[in-house]
């Protein structure tokens, strides 16, 4: 899978890229519709402390989905030539917070909705591949600058 990941010229397989720019709009959508409709979800019965975590844990969702989207939409300017993989790969235009989801949610969750769990657990995988690939174009150098690589090249070459 990861080699298949990036083809040849060091993008992303466009088809990798659209499932992965689907699978984060399609995830605003529904926690966009979700966090609308908190309002009228009764959480109650949530401590003050863990409404807390769950706030923080919906503004880390929305963070990390949104930075996903950015990042999904600058690798489609790549591959449509509008910007260079160079200027991609500029730190402004990379996943901005490694750390988002480094920490888990933080308190007991049993009380939290179903759905709330799904989406968070959803926005943190999507978040975790997403940052993987931008590693693997942007921060392992290329097989012909990596001096390992070059002498398995010539080795294989005797």
């Amino acid at each position: 899978m990861i080699k298949d990941a990036v083809v040849k010229d060091g993008k992303i397989n466009s088809e990798l890229l659209d499932e992965l720019y689907k699978e984060a709009l399609d995830l605003s959508k529904l926690v966009v519709k979700y966090l609308q409709n908190d309002k009228n979800r009764d959480l109650s019965h949530l401590t003050a402390e863990n409404m807390g975590y769950y706030t923080l844990e919906s503004n880390r969702m929305t963070a990390g989905i949104m930075q996903s989207m950015s990042w999904c939409l600058m690798q489609k300017g790549v591959h449509s030539g509008e910007i260079s993989k160079k200027q991609a790969g500029e730190q402004k235009s990379r996943i901005s917070d490694h750390q988002l989801f480094d920490d888990p949610i933080g308190c007991d969750t049993r009380d939290f909705p179903r759905d709330f769990l799904n989406y968070s657990s959803r926005a943190r995988a999507l978040f975790t591949r997403i940052l993987r690939l931008d590693r693997i174009i942007y921060d392992i150098p290329a097989a012909e600058d990596n001096p390992v690589h070059n002498l398995m090249g010539k080795i294989d070459g005797i």
